[in-house]
């Protein structure tokens, strides 16, 4: 999903790293800039990329927690723990291709199997 949504140049590992390093530096990837009076300014948790995260694991279909009568209330609205929660995935995301410029699974992979080492 972050190879697309930030349009990372995968097939060029250097070029990769320095765009995710840059990324990461700035935390870009957390807001977008938008004119105040003249003046440009930071909008915060403001970025297509978490809508489209949200969206895809909260509210995807009837099934899901953002639909759910026992869960719908812990997310509508979005509290500031959910949104902080996916900007901390957008984060683990992007930092796997960090170092290398290509996708490890160090950071991504939460699953069992990878979390007690098998």
């Amino acid at each position: 999903m972050v190879t697309e949504w930030y349009k990372l140049p995968t097939g060029d590992a250097e070029e990769c790293r320095r765009k995710v390093r840059e990324i990461l530096l700035e935390d870009s990837f957390l807001y977008t800039v938008v004119e105040s009076t003249g003046v440009p300014r930071k909008a915060w948790f403001i970025r297509d990329e978490l809508t489209k995260l949200l969206r895809s694991y909260l509210f995807n279909g009837e099934r899901s927690l953002g639909f759910n009568p026992y869960t719908e209330s812990y997310f509508k609205p979005l509290r500031w723990p959910t949104i902080l929660l996916a900007g901390t995935a957008m984060r683990c995301a992007l930092m796997d291709y960090q170092d290398t410029g290509r996708r490890t699974a160090a950071v991504a992979d939460f699953s069992h199997a990878g979390f007690h080492g098998e």
